[in-house]
């Protein structure tokens, strides 16, 4: 007998939807998180973004005026809130946070309507974890918060859902096509963030088909969706925005992304993560991993592909992988066991329970970091500088984003930073070392005619406020090699520095161009 989507049968295991403890505990959770994430206040990246939005929305060319390393679905994806938040006389930074959080509840609203339709047996005690899942959104990504692999993962648990239900159809419910349609859409945002997270969405896909014993499931509405949606994206992005192909990511491939920091990325990274992988059996052992546990963890599993690819070692980038074996383990822990398993005792079950908090807690720490700048180093700029015009010499962003927008400042420059002569002198370097002369000449170039620009818009634009990132030493020495850099700086002072900047602010009486 076919079951109705929209009503479940009385006795299906959809869990206490109703559970008043769980909502009262969601909604202490967004409580806690709000304040919890003023510890990082609103992040490089994001604060970057908001800036490259004001300034698409004042008539700036995106890769021509602006020249952004992400495809254009970057500040897309974030313009709508920012052309609102002005609209209404609002912080964009306040807009864009309310916004992370509407797409946090978005997703798992979703995710768990699904779920309910979906009748899985995990239900029983799944919807009681609700707080936890939302926790995982909102408090666990520190300072990736807001980040768009962030949102993008937060969108993706709908599919997630939806991939195990059709793995695993129960009583012979079938999703309804608005429910597929919904599913699609959302995960369709962290493909078209990065196209590489394509793989996150095939992996879970194949085992479907795989379980089902059926190469149709691969043609199911949802990814009809999203893939429409990607090649809409792409005949969108050359017809909009055809420098991006042609010009910038050419030279992001010679450059920017030949920077790997793959030491780091291993040491950072994977030993928690095996951890986590091989918690999934002591969970439950000798307990075979559910549909639902499986298609989290294989997300997760092709979630790491985009991280070693990527070789940043960014915690942004480990999100979506870390958040969805996290997820995994929740779900272990609310597997169904049939009657004859042997439960574990009282002893064991709190030693497993303590065990996941830990992994939890591990998996936190390089999330936890922070960069954002002392109250007191802000305050005194802000006591000095009114609305500066602000220039940064530097290859993270970190050392310009917020700062300038904290400060009421204008940010001067087409780059975020200058990343792309960093990428050229480091890689000269090491071709130097290999003794490859071709290659080193190569990015010689690159690295030259980067600083010759860079210097010709410090003569043009004169920023009154100049931020040194003191951690690039390479890069600081390299532009000291160069005199009419010297002869620049000594038109300013330094009026304030901490641990990782250096503050210039033009002289008095110092010309500005015209």
């Amino acid at each position: 007998m076919t079951v109705a989507l929209d009503r479940p049968t009385a006795h299906a295991p959809i869990g206490q939807v109703r559970n008043p403890r769980a909502w009262i505990l969601c909604l202490l959770v967004l409580a806690a998180a709000i304040p919890w994430q003023t510890r990082w206040g609103v992040i490089p990246d994001t604060s970057w973004i908001i800036t490259m939005c004001e300034q698409m929305l004042a008539g700036s060319r995106l890769y021509v005026d602006i020249l952004e390393v992400n495809p254009p679905f970057t500040p897309w994806m974030f313009m709508p809130v920012v052309a609102v938040a002005h609209k209404l006389g609002m912080s964009p930074e306040v807009a864009v946070h309310a916004y992370a959080y509407a797409i946090c509840l978005a997703g798992l609203g979703l995710a768990a309507l699904i779920a309910r339709r979906a009748g899985f047996v995990e239900n029983r005690t799944l919807f009681s974890l609700l707080p936890l899942f939302l926790a995982l959104l909102v408090i666990f990504p520190g300072n990736a918060f807001s980040e768009r692999e962030h949102l993008g993962t937060a969108l993706f648990l709908p599919l997630l859902m939806l991939t195990a239900w059709r793995a695993a159809p129960i009583e012979g419910r079938t999703p309804s096509l608005p429910v597929a349609l919904l599913a699609g859409l959302s995960a369709s945002i962290l493909v078209l963030v990065k196209p590489y997270y394509a793989l996150v969405v095939l992996i879970p896909a194949l085992y479907a088909a795989w379980r089902r014993r059926s190469i149709r499931t691969l043609f199911a509405v949802e990814y009809w969706v999203i893939g429409l949606l990607c090649v809409a994206y792409v005949v969108a992005v050359q017809y909009f925005y055809p420098e991006f192909l042609s010009v910038i990511y050419p030279m992001l491939a010679d450059t920017y992304m030949r920077m790997q920091k793959m030491q780091a990325l291993l040491t950072t990274y994977v030993p928690i993560y095996m951890v986590a992988l091989a918690t999934l059996y002591l969970l439950r052992p000798g307990l075979p991993l559910s549909p639902l546990v499986t298609v989290f963890t294989l997300a997760s599993l092709a979630a790491t592909v985009p991280l070693i690819y990527q070789a940043k070692g960014w915690a942004y980038h480990a999100f979506p992988a870390f958040s969805l074996i996290l997820a995994a383990l929740l779900l272990r822990m609310a597997q169904a066991a049939p009657a004859t398993y042997k439960s574990p005792s009282m002893a064991m079950e709190l030693g497993r329970k303590m065990l996941l908090a830990a992994i939890i807690a591990a998996a936190a720490i390089p999330f936890m970091q922070t960069q954002k700048l002392s109250g007191e180093l802000v305050a005194k700029l802000e006591d000095v500088a009114h609305q500066p015009t602000v220039a940064l010499v530097g290859a993270d962003l970190s050392g310009g984003h917020p700062l300038t927008r904290m400060l009421g400042g204008i940010w001067i420059s087409s780059y975020c930073s200058d990343w792309l002569g960093e990428s050229a002198r480091y890689l000269s370097g090491i071709a130097t070392l290999e003794g490859d002369k071709e290659k080193a000449s190569h990015y010689r170039q690159i690295a030259d005619r980067y600083i010759e620009g860079k210097l010709a818009e410090l003569e043009a634009k004169q920023p009154s406020m100049i931020i040194i990132e003191k951690n690039d030493r390479d890069w600081n020495a390299e532009l000291a090699r160069w005199q009419d850099y010297v002869n620049f700086l000594r038109g300013y002072q330094q009026i304030a520095e901490d641990d990782q900047v250096q503050v210039l602010l033009r002289n008095a009486g110092t010309a500005q161009a015209e």
